[in-house]
């Protein structure tokens, strides 16, 4: 049995994934509500999870440092209910506040989450007495149920709430026109409870002598201007400084319409990658010790992270474009405006489905198969090839889909979640079509995107718990919270900073009506760009230390149930409540 301690946390976890994925999945439609265009709604999106991402440096600071790993939860779990009621209040038909909104999800919830997504899953692991004979298999148990909250949050998300969002509850007797801000509400309120829950449960909770933690920044920051004399030294000064750089260019750049704004934002983001790679591609320069041996993995997680995950991006974004300009009526023979639809996001639940079904099938029969055939276990090279190709041949499926839909008809039928109509006006420019109406949907079975959705979750499973597990073996214990907090950054933060300038640069490719874009011409690209990063993985693999080729052939079970969709990347490991930032096995916002 677990300790009674264990429900409030899972519940706090359960919450925050609900209501993170409702956002997720319904802040590009509102946006488009209010008059941004498809591609700038998705560059928000994107900026908003790379924000989420950023924000766990902070929360795993404050908890290590300051506030402790209680409070520090406790504290941002609030801010995030308030946020969430905010931005609800901003939905509310008569207020409709862009101001209000950013200040709630921007502000608050971004803060919240990075409170809670470094925390909760290592002091959910604290519950456990080490000291018990089956601590650790109670402990591995906890890992599976609270991956299964995660994953059950962003169904109910993905399944239910999106589409009340767009297109209210009339089953509930909520009408379209207040469908987002009864969703947010009810996403709201969940967290308001898991917050309150939390709180009640602290007299429960087992407590953990906090450790004093070394100053791994300094100890890094240190040791790179030890090496700051060589021409790559300074290149790698150059990299780990351009990092705020990238974060902020990419926010205004979502932001700001300008050309040259656009163009900036990729080359800061590409030097930076550059130079990181360049720089601690052999790292001799630098002192022996734990900060080299954690700079070592730097080429490999990011290069494997960044890669990947601007693939893994498109569900979040020009996926979800395509599935609102399909047929998401619930019943055919409706055209009436007000008919219920199905948001586009509802069709991302393919994505936690495929890894919590895949997931179990990988671990216990196909790689298990794979070894009595073959006589060796299945290689690092091998999954990352696999969760690429997955990922790959789910946006060729997407721009096959594409290709019909553009040669289905057009229905008369306005869809829900889809961007307004655009028109030339008399002197030529593109202005929104009045009175106001959303683009119309194709004729075309919007439960085809089940499919690129649950293939991308497919390459999660085989790339994700790679470099977790990599990243996890490649520190010394002193370091893992600093490999970790990298992870997340090349993880989240980077790859969203970049998906977020490609898509403000290829506007044109995805207007808010597809039918006069090109939106195959963006799933080429990023097929390209995932078969550049096969390449390019393989080419740092090559040169990587030994022993860091040599860690993955170490058991990683533990690691399958790491994989998310981001979908359920909150899994975590090592139970110092002082590794707040991410001493885990995968502790991934």
């Amino acid at each position: 049995m677990f300790p009674l301690a264990v429900v409030p946390i899972i519940l706090v976890e359960f919450c925050e994934r609900l209501c993170y994925y409702t956002f997720s999945g319904t802040q590009k439609t509102w946006l488009q509500d209010r008059g941004y265009s498809n591609s700038q709604s998705s560059s928000l999106n994107l900026t908003w999870a790379m924000l989420s991402y950023v924000a766990c440096f902070f929360g795993g600071w404050l908890a290590s440092s300051k506030l402790g790993i209680f409070m520090t939860t406790a504290a941002l779990s609030f801010l995030y209910a308030v946020g969430t009621y905010l931005a609800a209040y901003a939905a509310l038909p008569g207020v409709e506040n862009i101001t209000i909104y950013l200040i709630g999800v921007f502000g608050l919830i971004t803060l919240g989450a990075g409170g809670i997504k470094p925390n909760v899953c290592t002091m959910g692991a604290n519950q456990f007495d080490p000291d018990a004979p089956n601590a650790n298999e109670q402990r591995a148990s906890f890992f599976m149920y609270f991956y299964l909250t995660i994953n059950v949050g962003s169904a109910i998300s993905h399944g239910i709430l999106s589409s009340w969002a767009s297109s209210g509850a009339p089953s509930l007797g909520v009408s379209l026109e207040y469908g987002y801000f009864f969703a947010w509400t009810v996403a709201a309120s969940f967290m308001a409870l898991a917050c309150l829950f939390f709180v009640l449960g602290r007299c429960c909770y087992r407590k953990v002598e906090q450790k004093k933690e070394a100053p791994v920044l300094n100890m890094m920051f240190e040791t790179l201007l030890e090496g700051s004399g060589s021409s790559m030294g300074k290149l790698a000064l150059l990299g780990w400084g351009l990092i705020p750089i990238v974060i902020a260019v990419a926010f205004v750049n979502a932001f700001v319409e300008n050309n040259i704004l656009k163009v900036a934002a990729i080359v800061v983001a590409l030097t930076c990658i550059g130079s990181l790679v360049a720089a601690h591609w052999d790292n001799s320069y630098l002192p022996a010790g734990g900060v080299r041996m954690c700079l070592d993995c730097v080429p490999i997680l990011l290069v494997g992270n960044l890669f990947f995950n601007i693939l893994q991006s498109t569900i979040g974004s020009v996926f979800l474009s395509e599935a609102c300009q399909m047929d998401t009526r619930t019943d055919r023979s409706d055209f009436s405006v007000e008919g219920f639809q199905r948001n586009g996001d509802f069709f991302r639940l393919a994505n936690p489905i495929a890894i919590v079904v895949v997931t179990p099938l990988m671990d216990f029969v196909i790689y298990p198969l794979v070894k009595r055939t073959t006589g060796r276990e299945v290689s690092m090279g091998i999954k990352v090839i696999a969760g690429f190709s997955f990922a790959i041949g789910a946006q060729l499926i997407a721009a096959a889909i594409e290709y019909q839909r553009r040669s289905d008809p057009v229905l008369s039928v306005p869809s829900h979640c889809a961007p307004y109509m655009m028109v030339k006006d008399s002197s030529g420019h593109v202005v929104m079509k009045e009175p106001r109406e959303h683009v119309h949907m194709s004729t075309t079975n919007s439960f085809y995107m089940l499919a690129p959705y649950a293939m991308v979750g497919i390459g999660e499973i085989l790339v994700n718990p790679v470099l977790q597990h990599l990243a996890y073996e490649g520190a010394p214990p002193e370091m893992k919270s600093l490999l970790q907090a990298f992870n997340l950054f090349a993880m989240g933060a980077l790859p969203n900073a970049v998906a977020s300038s490609i898509s403000q640069a290829l506007k044109a490719q995805v207007p808010n009506d597809l039918n006069n874009g090109n939106l195959p011409v963006v799933y080429f690209l990023n097929s390209a760009i995932g078969l550049v990063g096969i390449f390019c993985f393989f080419f740092v693999f090559h040169h990587a230390p030994e022993r860091l080729k040599d860690s993955h052939s170490k058991d990683c079970r533990d690691m399958a149930t790491a994989s998310t969709d981001n979908e359920g990347s909150d899994t975590g490991g090592e139970t110092d409540e002082s590794s707040g930032s991410g001493s885990s096995d995968a502790d991934v916002c």
